[in-house]
């Protein structure tokens, strides 16, 4: 499968090189049609066969990019193929152009040109990839019959290469292919162009505080990338009752547009009405502290500050001017709105939110999440129900593995379903009665004979109220700040590291707080319900919970005075400001603009220490060494956006530094950083690079464990992959890394 590397290869540089099809036995079995590759018998002779070879080149455009090669018979289905030769001079390359342009409303990037094998004309047509964000390309109107009433292409339609054919994009798997990085299937990582396209601004909560690890929708996230390429829809609603993961689907999906740099929008905002927030514990809402909006007019003021609005431009404006004004705004910048928990609103502040979003403007879109189905129509709802039979399978294996319990039978795993109608928060409520020494079908009963949530409440209550003095502390404060580290801990509770330590291994027992792996500085963190949860019962859990909420601020402010709004107005300016510089091709000057921010700081800030790495790799040449030394620091400070893994890792392989490129996949795979199978197949590809260069430099016995590791990887990614495309994608991989072991085997 080599000579399909090589293809891809010939795709990216724009020119066919004849070498792949190895010389005199040109077009033998060995080459045979794949997803760029096809192959024609003669030309077309009239307007429908030219667009015929419009499609053909458009689904190759969606996918790789590609050849078509005309004058080439097929002699034996999928098989043999053989040179028959085509006129020279006779191909209308200006009408191919005009037509795609007609059938499409855009321009498409084509070549053809003529090579002569074997005393034969050849006529190679090549179509480029689509760039990475830029939404699919869909015809503008119907293609010519085919048959009467049948067009070879309808209005609408979305076409790709599915290996050797084209298909038309209708199911969810489908348009997350289109909208992945589509990287060609090599083990051999390529290295690094640091002028990609810049990553989407957004301003997505640490993913700890919402979905630490997200599993299954699949077939929900396949039906918001669908709607993501219609250009009709503005609005889409994720409608479900509380416990079904209406929150963390949206925002999966957020950080997936995120990391694939989703085209035309550059910005990606997240809201959430926390005036009222559903509380699992308590199996309703209630009122926070912290709040994005508490109704339309704050919505619509802080939809038009994310755009670039100041206090002064919303002086004597009513509801209905604000509105108008935060619509203007998203004109300036196309972005992605999610509206978290709407159902907190007044039904009327409802209903002006769903009026917002239909009349956002053409570039920009809108998603929210609610209990309620408000009457809105069904073509722009999402009906979110409990996890399917096999990715509830793959849940319930991962929580009980978590809480220690023994894994159940698949028929067991089933009734369990149907109990908790596939909800994860409810799985999770029944499986703590488990966890307290009931037997599972007692804590069935039991969690059946009262409402579920209200029985989580119940065992949260009775867990925390059993901790020591101590421990309600530490976690009373971990619930507080939501994040800290064993310093910020130690430093607002006063406690020796003996005593935090023994608390904090008392919490971990219960699994009511968890220390992921971050470097050399561990961050320990809460799941947010029972967050809420501890926070309400502070008064009565015995401790000085208003002398720790003091010295939380105390803490928190900077130790020249800065308080934490101050501090994040300083960090937010500065990297939207450099972000700015960069855009005008001012790459330093962005640099220096969030280096001198962090000088204001007494305290590294874990976002600027991102935007300084960041920023370094736009300069010429990338100051490598400057940037992973800038992401280490972020690392350590807690950053875990999937961006900073994505350009500390690029960075490192770009060095050569491989060893520290593998410890980079490791952390981003340890913190269940966006889709867990690439990071898999990456660390694939660096074991690759690692074999490689122990055959020149050490040994081959090396070379071949790096080789075995690199497929015990392949073989885990393919396991975590979400569809059939990423699938096939994986098996390419592995063949190939069979290939490699192999021919090291016989060195």
């Amino acid at each position: 499968m080599q000579w399909v590397v090589l293809l891809h290869k010939c795709v990216a540089n724009g020119s066919l090189d004849l070498s792949v099809f190895d010389g005199a036995e040109l077009f033998c079995s060995a080459v045979k049609e794949c997803e760029v590759l096809d192959y024609k018998r003669q030309l077309p002779d009239s307007d429908a066969e030219y667009a015929k070879v419009v499609r053909d080149l458009v689904a190759f455009h969606n996918s790789y990019g590609g050849f078509l090669i005309f004058g080439v018979e097929e002699v034996e289905k999928d098989r043999r193929f053989e040179i028959v030769g085509v006129p020279s001079g006779v191909f209308h390359v200006a009408k191919l152009k005009d037509l795609a342009r007609s059938y499409l409303g855009a321009d498409l990037r084509i070549s053809v040109e003529s090579r002569e094998v074997r005393g034969k004309n050849i006529e190679i047509a090549w179509v480029a990839k689509r760039r990475l964000g830029e939404s699919p390309l869909k015809f503008a109107k119907n293609g010519p019959d085919e048959k009467p009433s049948k067009p070879s292409f309808k209005k609408g339609e979305v076409v790709y290469r599915r290996l050797d054919n084209n298909a038309i994009a209708k199911e969810p798997e489908d348009y997350d292919f289109l909208y992945s990085a589509r990287h060609p299937p090599s083990i051999d990582l390529a290295a690094v162009d640091f002028s990609q396209d810049e990553p989407l601004e957004h301003n997505l909560p640490d993913r700890t505080f919402v979905c630490s690890r997200f599993i299954g929708r699949r077939e929900d996230l396949g039906d918001l990338w669908s709607w993501l390429a219609d250009d009709f829809s503005r609005v889409r609603l994720i409608a479900g009752e509380g416990g079904l993961g209406k929150t963390s689907l949206a925002y999966n999906f957020a950080e997936e547009m995120a990391s694939r740099r989703v085209k035309p929008f550059e910005k990606i905002v997240w809201l959430t009405a926390k005036r009222r927030q559903f509380i699992p514990s308590e199996d309703g809402h209630r009122d926070n502290v912290r709040t994005d909006f508490e109704d339309a007019i704050s919505l619509f003021r802080v939809i038009a500050s994310e755009h670039g609005c100041i206090d002064s431009d919303f002086d004597d404006l009513d509801v209905r001017e604000i509105q108008r004004l935060a619509l203007d705004s998203c004109g300036t910048m196309p972005s992605f709105i999610i509206v978290d928990d709407v159902d907190s609103l007044t039904p009327n502040d409802q209903q002006r939110v769903l009026e917002f979003g239909m009349r956002t403007p053409q570039r920009t879109k809108m998603l929210l999440t609610t209990r309620v189905n408000f009457s809105y129509s069904p073509d722009n709802v999402l009906k979110l129900n409990g996890l399917a039979s096999d990715e509830f399978l793959e849940f319930i294996s991962v929580l009980r593995g978590k809480y220690g319990l023994p894994q159940l039978k698949e028929g067991k795993a089933e009734y369990l379903r149907e109990v908790v109608g596939g909800s994860p928060l409810f799985t999770d409520s029944l499986l703590r009665l488990e966890r307290r020494g009931l037997s599972l079908d007692q804590a069935i009963n039991q969690w059946k004979g009262e409402k579920g949530l209200e029985v989580r409440k119940a065992a949260l209550k009775r867990e925390i109220e059993q901790l020591s003095r101590e421990a309600k502390r530490v976690l009373y404060t971990i619930s507080h700040v939501r994040s800290a580290s064993l310093v910020e801990l130690a430093q607002i509770l006063s406690y020796t590291e003996q005593t935090l330590g023994d608390a904090l291994h008392e919490l971990a027992g219960l699994f009511l707080v968890s220390a992921p792996a971050i470097g050399k500085e561990a961050r320990y963190t809460v799941d947010p319900n029972t967050g809420l949860l501890v926070l309400e019962l502070g008064s009565s859990l015995g401790i000085d919970h208003a002398a720790i909420v003091s010295a939380i601020k105390r803490a928190r402010s900077d130790a020249v005075g800065i308080s934490l709004q101050k501090r994040s107005n300083i960090v937010g300016q500065a990297i939207a400001q450099a972000i700015a510089l960069l855009k005008q091709g001012d790459s330093k000057g962005a640099l220096d603009t969030v280096q001198a921010a962090s000088k204001q700081l007494s305290r590294p800030n874990a976002d600027l220490s991102l935007a300084v790495g960041r920023f370094s790799l736009k300069l010429n040449p990338p100051a490598l060494t400057q940037a992973v030394k800038a992401f280490s620091e972020s690392f350590n400070l807690g950053q875990r956006k999937q961006l900073l893994f994505d350009l500390w890792f690029d960075a490192e392989y770009a060095r050569g530094a491989y060893d520290d490129a593998l410890e980079v996949t490791s952390h981003a795979i340890e913190n269940s950083v966006g889709d867990i199978s690439k990071w898999y197949e990456r660390r694939a590809q660096v074991r690759v690079a690692l074999a490689r260069r122990s055959k020149s430099k050490f040994s081959l016995d090396s070379a071949i464990r790096e080789v075995d590791a690199a497929r015990a990887d392949l073989k885990t990614a393919r396991s975590n992959c979400n569809n059939d495309f990423q699938r096939r994608q994986i098996d390419q991989l592995l063949l190939q890394a069979e290939g490699l072991r192999s021919q090291l085997a016989r060195a």
